[in-house]
């Protein structure tokens, strides 16, 4: 990025552009849908299952730190259990995510492996995030399978959760992972290619969203209502998460997982899907630009500490950053 440091300063003088983000995240919380997993909600695809994990294995390979919240468990469950056209009770959806979910790890285990790496699963509830001492242990166990280079694969605990301590959809648990983790970037994968001004099945006119605010009321209004009828959450509830996962600086790009190699050509700056921005990241991102080394007309210069802490409170609550400089070294 070329950032012009003379003169009237604007947002966009500062900001980098979608593009440059998306290369430069290196905290990934990617998510996959039920949809994409399984083979219309009958069986896990454990083609599609191995061109994600090969993907994401890149992605670490080029120094990006990758947390995977994966769905796929009830219908795997159902599957195994002979329910796949059965409406099922609270209590037999339960006992499918349990068997689903060993199943579900198990292939990504396998793959993993394949590879020559391996995985750690973490099942969470929101009683994981409301607790202190648990959100602290929480963060712990990703921290650490990180560090022994594993691959943190991360759902709801559906065959515990009740209504009292249900997230409901993986999409708000990759919110409130992607907040703890402090993650860069949130990558939503569905079988749609973002979010259009209308549903695209019903308007043929609908244009997409490329890139926006998390948290715009009009997104909202465009969402509409639910997804498929494989997951159980839909375009509205990836504009929740969003404005959700904004409140700790994450960026969230809600694209087409069925897209080959998709995360690949995200790594690289492709425009696909909907981004959506971060007002908080926004905020740090020209507040870092400016009280960073400076160089004007050769000479460096740096933000005077008490100048800075000042202009940072204001920034914080302002648009513009008329931050002054002053000289490192200077013959004055």
């Amino acid at each position: 990025m070329t950032m012009n440091i003379v003169g009237k300063t604007t947002m966009h003088s500062v900001v980098p552009s979608r593009s440059a983000l998306q290369k430069r995240a290196r905290r990934w919380v990617v998510k996959i849908g039920s949809s994409l997993l399984t083979q219309d909600g009958q069986r896990l695809d454990l083609a599609v299952m191995q061109n994600f994990v090969q993907q994401i294995l890149q992605l670490r390979a080029e120094g990006i730190e990758v947390v995977l919240v994966s769905s796929g468990s009830v219908s795997a469950g159902k599957c195994h259990m002979g329910w796949a056209q059965k409406t099922t009770t609270a209590e037999e959806r339960q006992a499918a995510a349990s068997v689903g979910q060993s199943a579900l790890i198990h292939a990504y285990e396998k793959l993993l492996a394949e590879e020559g790496t391996h995985c750690g699963q973490v099942l969470l509830t929101r009683d994981n995030f409301r607790d202190r001492k648990r959100l602290k242990k929480t963060l712990s166990a990703i921290e650490m399978l990180l560090k022994m280079q594993m691959l943190p694969i991360i759902n709801e605990n559906d065959a515990i959760a009740d209504l009292d301590n249900a997230l409901g959809n993986n999409d708000h648990l990759a919110a409130l992972v992607s907040n703890i983790w402090h993650a860069d970037l949130m990558v939503l994968l569905t079988d749609q290619s973002g979010l259009f001004t209308a549903d695209p099945r019903a308007q043929t006119d609908a244009e997409m969203i490329t890139e926006g605010m998390a948290g715009d009321p009009l997104h909202e209004r465009m969402a509409g209502g639910g997804g498929g009828t494989v997951g159980t959450g839909g375009m509205l509830t990836k504009i929740h998460a969003a404005t959700h996962a904004a409140r700790s600086g994450a960026a969230t790009l809600i694209a087409d997982g069925r897209i080959p190699d998709v995360l690949l050509r995200l790594r690289q700056g492709e425009l696909l899907g909907t981004f959506l921005r971060s007002k908080k990241f926004d905020r740090k991102l020209r507040r870092d630009a400016w009280t960073g080394l400076q160089i004007i007309n050769g000479q460096q210069r740096i933000i005077h500490p008490m100048l800075r802490i000042k202009n940072e409170v204001v920034a914080f609550y302002s648009e513009t950053l008329p931050f002054a400089a002053i000289p490192i070294f200077t013959d004055q």
